[in-house]
């Protein structure tokens, strides 16, 4: 059973229900929140885990609650996943930007599809966050293979975060089997996501 507290914020009542009922089977304590501000409220009086936050809500969009966060210190690094529909592409792009760390198509995802998503988001983050023994270097780019590295892996802004428009870091996380190797990882130093 988990012991995370997530806030769902969704402006259509019997989704909201769907997915609060599913997380609380889940074992997570769950807030809800019909609009982005009833969302902040929410947040500045509460700890939240992770938010699971809709684009289209009345008196305040998902995106300018995503960005209200993302400004706040107290908020900023609480993981978000956005909720959108079909043909909000540029919407989830923009959220993404915004520093949203994933997004689930609505009548794509069913209930234990969000369920899930959640799970491994905050194993992911927990994983990132008690990871005191990894590294992370900086690194020089047009030197050594850093062109290669780039071309091959199609990054298309190098070595910058494109949310934060800061350089990113290699992240290196000992492998607990074998001693001496490391996962490594592009990250944003700023908001922490994953390139």
């Amino acid at each position: 059973m988990s012991s995370h507290t997530v806030l769902v914020v969704e402006d259509t009542e019997l989704l909201r229900r769907i997915y609060a009922d599913k997380l609380t089977q889940e074992g997570y304590t769950v807030h809800v929140a019909g609009d982005g501000l009833e969302a902040l409220n929410i947040l500045r009086t509460n700890t939240v885990d992770l938010v699971l936050l809709d684009l289209i809500m009345p008196t305040m969009s998902g995106l300018e609650a995503l960005d209200a966060m993302k400004a706040d210190p107290r908020t900023k690094n609480i993981p978000v996943i956005i909720l959108s529909n079909l043909g909000q592409e540029t919407d989830v792009e923009r959220g993404l930007a915004l520093g949203a760390v994933d997004y689930l198509i609505k009548n794509e995802a069913k209930p234990a599809d969000v369920a899930e998503k959640i799970r491994l988001t905050l194993e992911f983050m927990a994983g990132r966050q008690l990871n005191e023994d990894s590294y992370r270097l900086f690194i020089r780019d047009h030197e050594g293979d850093a062109d290669r590295f780039v071309g091959d892996n199609k990054l298309p802004r190098r070595f910058w975060c494109p949310a934060c428009e800061v350089e990113a870091m290699l992240e290196l996380v000992p492998k607990r089997d074998q001693a001496g190797w490391y996962d490594a990882h592009l990250v944003c130093p700023s908001c922490g996501k994953e390139m």
